[in-house]
């Protein structure tokens, strides 16, 4: 009788023992989730506010160039604050993801001195296209533009592709 009682005691102790602990691996489990969610969730908008800043500040060179405005105070804060949000914004991105964006930013830059570079010594020497219709050769600066400009454009194709799949949930 006694020792009914104590298998009963003791099954009753294992029983709630292994109720509890499936509990709790469940709570964990479910605290798991929740934070990979909002990890998803903050990568998303890191993501989303990269590509904003990266198109803005192409979006702005663009027009300064276009308009031929001289390089002004806002186009470099732009620069910082896109250098700024990668810092703030780097526990949410890869490093591939950084290392992109950073190049992308150092392309715009590069394209948009040398362009103004050519600009400039056209002002005081002729038309930014002599090269182009005469035996001259081309300038250096021409080169390195061209290059830049593609690379740059490879760049956005890898930062909107990955944009895209981490919206569309198709990759961590």
């Amino acid at each position: 009788m006694v020792s009914d009682t104590v298998a009963v005691g003791v099954l009753t102790f294992v029983g709630t023992g292994l109720a509890t602990a499936a509990g709790l691996w469940q709570w964990q489990r479910a605290r798991v989730r929740e934070a990979r969610a909002d990890f998803r969730a903050q990568r998303v908008e890191a993501l989303r506010e990269v590509w904003e800043a990266l198109s803005d500040l192409e979006e702005a060179q663009r027009l300064s160039l276009t308009r031929r405005e001289p390089p002004v105070a806002a186009e470099a804060n732009r620069l910082t604050q896109v250098n700024l949000l990668l810092l703030r914004r780097s526990p949410f991105l890869r490093p591939d993801e950084q290392e992109w964006a950073q190049a992308f930013a150092q392309h715009l830059t590069e394209i948009d001195a040398l362009i103004r570079a050519q600009a400039h010594d056209g002002q005081s020497g002729g038309s930014d296209a002599e090269w182009f219709v005469t035996t001259a050769r081309q300038p250096p600066s021409s080169h390195v533009a061209a290059v830049a400009a593609h690379r740059l454009s490879e760049l956005r194709l890898k930062l909107g592709h990955r944009y895209a799949a981490i919206v569309r949930g198709d990759s961590e």
